[in-house]
């Protein structure tokens, strides 16, 4: 049987992320000025504004033979973190909606992915697209509320232990052993978090004290969780931020 050719293969890739990137940019902006007019909004009298939410899901991939790289109760203390630093520092809730494990077994590039710029190839390549067979069906008439999908996978090449491509993908991946408290020099409930601050297109910080500061070393050496008020904003004009609905307070 003979293969696919591919410069077809990397030419309808290379459409398919350029319109992804740019339906992810046009949208961000629609969400920054839709959350830039409600800052400037005068807040009416007797009502308050409610926290925004973040739409997350988990994927689980398993291994050849079938064996899921995790379990869902692992995911939660990484959950947790990311919940409580955004909702303390930008005001917004991190919502988990289900977690998913994929019991049939995932191919090895999907298992072991490359990162960064040569994730961004492979994605151009079609080699992600088995993680797309399992995305959340996306409404073509929505603006905003986007779900992000954080696909568990086994190693990524290099040292690094999560990626996400930004506004290309509504998906970032992250290794399975981050979620393992009995593996203390892989242990890092950062990284989750780190990873949907790209998603909802954070760039790295220089201070080590910062969320997004780009190197984190478990046990002994983890980056901080703070926020900066820009970054903050930030992440409030994405797409997959859904602003908060104004509650009429009852009368004292």
């Amino acid at each position: 049987m003979s293969e696919k050719p591919l410069v077809p293969t990397a030419l309808v890739g290379a459409a398919r992320a350029l319109g992804a990137t740019a339906r992810g940019l046009a949208l961000d902006l629609a969400a920054g000025v839709a959350t830039a007019a409600e800052v400037a909004r005068p807040s009416s009298v007797g009502t308050s504004r409610g926290l925004s939410t973040v739409r997350v899901r988990v994927l689980i991939l398993s291994d050849e033979r079938g064996s899921p790289l995790t379990t869902p109760d692992r995911l939660t203390g990484s959950l947790d973190l990311a919940d409580r630093v955004f909702r303390a520092q930008a005001g917004i809730r991190v919502r988990c909606e289900r977690i998913d494990t994929v019991t049939g077994p995932a191919p090895t590039a999907a298992l072991d992915p490359r990162a960064n710029r040569l994730l961004l190839l492979d994605d151009i390549l079609g080699r992600t697209s088995f993680y797309r067979e399992y995305l959340a069906a996306r409404s073509p008439l929505a603006v905003v509320g986007d779900p992000v999908t954080v696909v568990v996978v086994r190693n990524i090449a290099g040292r690094t232990t999560g990626c996400s491509l930004g506004m290309t993908a509504d998906w970032v991946i992250a290794e399975a052993s981050l979620f393992d408290s009995a593996r203390p020099p892989q242990f890092d409930e950062t990284v989750l978090a780190h990873e949907l601050g790209h998603a909802l297109n954070l760039p790295h910080h220089r201070d080590r004290a910062n969320l997004m500061f780009p190197m984190s070393s478990p046990p002994d050496q983890l980056r901080g969780t703070g926020l900066r008020r820009w970054q903050a904003a930030l992440l409030h004009a994405n797409r997959h931020t859904v602003p908060p609905v104004r509650r009429v307070l009852a009368p004292g």
